[in-house]
């Protein structure tokens, strides 16, 4: 049988007391940081678990969809039935909110990271109390990316189309002048 020997040294005590006060620390902070995903109102959650919410009716009867984009981005795309207050209005904006401070809001933005300050925010207010905040990590970029609905704005898209026309139609009009001035040039030159 192996036995192991340690030496009982103070330099090794004190070494392993550093560690095991170092662990007991680590743990203190992981448990008393604000914003931990043990946060009692406030849940981190992908776009599939939201999508699964946003379907189920009878789960989440009075679910609000928070959308803390820009309008222009809004007006863009973006989740149907979503409410619109940006980012840089929603504290003086709190109040309209004040109906759904005991059910589920679910905040989204472009990526996840103005949701999550806005998740905060929501948090944060204590006269208004919000109780059941999910913050839609990834954003309606993974939303779109994993093929869930939403409404597209069809007509900024066809904004996009116009540019190409309008430069091929350039190049082709040149293309033409270069022709025409090219046969004009040889009929001078023959007389």
């Amino acid at each position: 049988m192996l036995k192991i020997k340690f030496k009982k040294s103070r330099k090794s005590r004190s070494t392993l007391y550093l560690i095991v006060i170092s662990l007991l620390l680590i743990q203190f902070y992981n448990f008393a940081s604000p914003g931990i995903a043990a946060d009692p109102v406030r849940t981190d959650i992908t776009v599939q678990v939201a999508n699964d919410m946003i379907n189920n009716n009878t789960a989440y009867p009075d679910l609000l969809v928070l959308d803390v984009r820009t309008s222009g981005e809004f007006n863009t795309n973006h989740l149907y039935n979503a409410t619109l207050i940006p980012l840089a209005e929603l504290e003086g904006r709190l109040a309209e909110l004040a109906p759904y401070n005991d059910t589920e809001i679910i905040v989204y933005c472009n990526t996840g990271f103005r949701s999550g300050q806005a998740s905060d925010i929501l948090i944060d207010n204590n006269y208004y109390n919000f109780t059941k905040v999910y913050n839609m990590l990834g954003g309606i970029s993974e939303w779109i990316a994993e093929g869930y609905d939403y409404w597209l704005n069809e007509a900024v898209n066809n904004i996009d189309f116009a540019l190409p026309v309008f430069l091929v139609s350039i190049i082709g009009i040149i293309f033409v002048l270069v022709l025409f001035s090219k046969r004009r040039w040889k009929l001078v030159k023959t007389y």
